[in-house]
């Protein structure tokens, strides 16, 4: 996974915290215009437009997602995308039903993968610091003019191999893309990874009617979204989230919290501490000796 990164600087800074080299996963240096690799393995991290770029070739499901939304199709979609806010209350109230999951902690570090234009993001804490990842730079841009005044470092790359240090991050949000990634249990792992142990992991996603060719007709010719994205869609449609999310996190649960429309889900969980060697319990003092020396 490469990463690019371009001007302006945006909220990046000489401290490369949070970011952890993508290729060897040591530590990176500032270069004046974004970071290299520190351990000589001759990765470069340049700073495109505000936005680190982790990698720039994407493939399979994440290419089609970025090109849709780099695309003419997506401002068609918004349209639909109302209407969904519409029948599940307001956008603000219905999207407020996700991020009152998060907690309440003065400065809070947040990771955001699929960030997308940031709508939301101006409506969370002033004093949090955001790093928000996502695969479109049409939508990393939009979220950078939406948020000019806040602490927000943007990533454009993709969540199953995240370019940041284990346990950085307060808490981890997912608003919408969990089903457009290539490897959604891949993604949730490397989301685990990156957050401090305990921390929240939440997820939300929207459903679909629930018949497969209509809903694939409706998406690719009515809702405009093209028949690459509206496969990608389908593709993802018999993806067991719930099971996903109880294997990678602790204390999982999953539960609807929108109905109109489709209607969507949550998941939501904790990122597991790490696992303790277990230490034997020696039959006498010699073996206690033994495992101590």
């Amino acid at each position: 996974m490469e990463t690019i990164v371009c001007e302006p600087l945006g909220a990046w800074t000489a401290d490369p915290r949070p970011l952890r080299c993508p290729r060897c996963q040591g530590a990176l240096t500032w270069t004046g215009g974004g970071f290299d690799c520190a351990e000589g393995c001759g990765i470069t991290l340049p700073i495109r437009d505000g936005a680190v770029v982790v990698r720039d070739a994407l493939i399979d499901d994440n290419k089609i997602a970025a090109d849709f939304y780099n695309s003419k199709l997506w401002p068609k979609v918004r349209l639909w995308e109302r209407l969904f806010w519409l029948l599940n209350g307001g956008e603000r109230r219905a999207r407020e039903m996700v991020l009152r999951r998060l907690p309440t902690s003065p400065g809070l570090r947040l990771l955001d993968v699929a960030i997308g234009d940031g709508v939301y993001t101006k409506w969370l804490p002033k004093d949090w610091s955001i790093v928000g990842v996502d695969v479109s730079t049409t939508q990393l841009a939009a979220c950078q003019r939406r948020n000019p005044d806040r602490d927000l470092r943007l990533v454009l790359g993709e969540a199953e191999d995240l370019p940041f240090r284990d346990h950085e991050f307060d808490a981890v949000l997912s608003n919408g893309g969990f089903n457009h990634f290539n490897d959604p249990e891949a993604a949730l792992r490397e989301m685990a990874r990156v957050a401090k142990p305990g921390a929240p992991v939440i997820i939300a996603i929207g459903h679909r009617l629930g018949f497969p060719k209509l809903d694939r007709w409706i998406a690719a010719r009515l809702m405009s979204m093209g028949d690459d994205f509206a496969g990608l869609v389908e593709r993802h449609r018999d993806i067991d989230v719930a099971e996903i999310g109880r294997r990678v996190l602790d204390d999982s649960r999953y539960e609807v919290i929108w109905r109109g429309g489709g209607g969507g889900y949550l998941i939501t969980g904790a990122a597991p501490f790490p696992e303790k060697p277990v230490r034997p319990e020696p039959d006498d003092a010699r073996a206690l000796a033994l495992i101590d020396a």
